[in-house]
């Protein structure tokens, strides 16, 4: 039984471990990676503060119900077991769905931006990593790729 325990606790944290990357200004992925990305240059009209929220995986909530289980069947045997699992799988599940959520929301920055050329302005929010030394009226080098944009500072 601690064999089995071990094993699943050690899965579902690799689990969790993966689910929480997050991506910011600075972070790549590697579909983007070694890929060519159009830059234009424009000037930053408006900031403000915004809250990114990803949709949970549920990963968090059945790794926690897993872990819970396992833990609450140790409590004791028969009918005390039977509880102690469906009790630790419950309390288990609602830590993992809460540690879930956390892990995929973050503070964010709504950039407002002017392009140089055109004159067009754009509006793109990211995660605020990266982002703190954006300010209003800075020349900014805009990022693009068939699926996303970033503002980084030009410079």
């Amino acid at each position: 039984m601690n064999k089995i325990l071990r094993v699943a606790i050690l899965a579902s944290l690799s689990l969790l471990a993966a689910c929480s990357a997050h991506q910011s200004a600075s972070t790549y992925t590697t579909v983007n990676a070694q890929q060519k990305l159009k830059v234009s240059y424009a000037l930053i009209t408006g900031l403000r503060e915004v809250r990114l929220e990803n949709a949970p995986s549920g990963a968090g909530g059945l790794a926690g119900a897993g872990i819970g289980g396992v833990l609450g069947s140790g409590l004791g045997e028969g009918r005390s077991g039977i509880i102690g699992t469906i009790t630790g799988a419950v309390i288990g599940g609602i830590t993992g769905v809460v540690a879930d959520e956390a892990a995929h929301n973050r503070d964010g920055l709504e950039i407002t931006y002017r392009m140089e050329k055109t004159g067009e302005e754009f509006v793109t929010a990211q995660a605020r990593k990266g982002s703190e030394s954006l300010k209003v009226g800075q020349r900014v080098r805009i990022v693009e790729s068939e699926d996303s944009t970033r503002v980084v500072p030009a410079e």
